[in-house]
């Protein structure tokens, strides 16, 4: 069962529809291995249900409508047998599944294979691979970075974090994630904001992004 999981506060989001939609499919992932966390929608759903009955009646905006239909659309394409519970939720992207993702080479034995890219670059939502054993390179953030694990598992200077674990990571958190040994580790990740490099190879590197990306440090919109 997962040991790490969303905030109290992102759990609630959720259930009302008011996650991001991206934040939103994190979540959605990490309840497909956590009957806890599952509970607890339910719990908060029922709440949130509740709540409304008591609010005088008003026409839904179309932004939260869009929000509904997605929820919507996430809760259906979860099976009832947990056979292929996450290649369903990423089957938008990954139609042939995870065994057919063409990974590109970021690192020594880290890889990666986007999902989707906002216009300016700042968001992206990928799949992260990290051979067994091996290590992503030090670095911090300029916004957050939501993890779930989808295969293996990797530890960090923070914890030990395996399948269907929900990880957090933004600011000063600097860290320097290894893939346990016995298995390749495979993330879904979320970035508001890019990694910022750490190290003397890292640092080297920020210096020349900032030449081209002079608005790192601006809070993501």
């Amino acid at each position: 069962m997962s040991q790490h999981h969303p905030s109290d506060d992102i759990m609630m989001e959720y259930a009302a529809g008011c996650a991001s939609t991206h934040l939103a499919l994190c979540v959605a992932v990490h309840l497909q291995y956590c009957p806890r966390c599952r509970a607890n929608i339910q719990r908060l759903s029922a709440l949130g249900g509740e709540m409304l009955q008591q609010l005088p009646q008003e026409d839904l905006s179309e932004a939260l409508f869009e929000r509904i239909m997605l929820r919507i659309d996430l809760e259906e394409s979860a099976p009832a047998a947990p056979q292929k519970p996450v290649e369903d939720l990423l089957q938008r992207w990954l139609p042939d599944g995870l065994n057919a993702v063409s990974w590109r080479k970021q690192w020594f034995k880290v890889y990666e294979y986007v999902l989707e890219v906002s216009r300016k670059g700042r968001q992206r939502l990928s799949l992260q691979k990290i051979s067994a054993g091996g290590r992503a390179p030090l670095h911090a953030h300029y916004g957050q970075e939501v993890t779930v694990v989808l295969q293996g598992g990797f530890s960090d200077e923070l914890g030990v974090y395996e399948e269907g674990d929900f990880v957090i990571r933004s600011g000063d958190q600097r860290h320097r994630p290894r893939a346990l040994e016995n298995e390749d580790c495979i993330c879904l990740a979320y970035l508001d904001a890019p990694v910022c490099l750490a190290g003397p190879i890292g640092r080297w590197i920020e210096r020349f992004r900032r030449l081209f990306m002079p608005d790192l440090n601006a809070p993501a919109s």
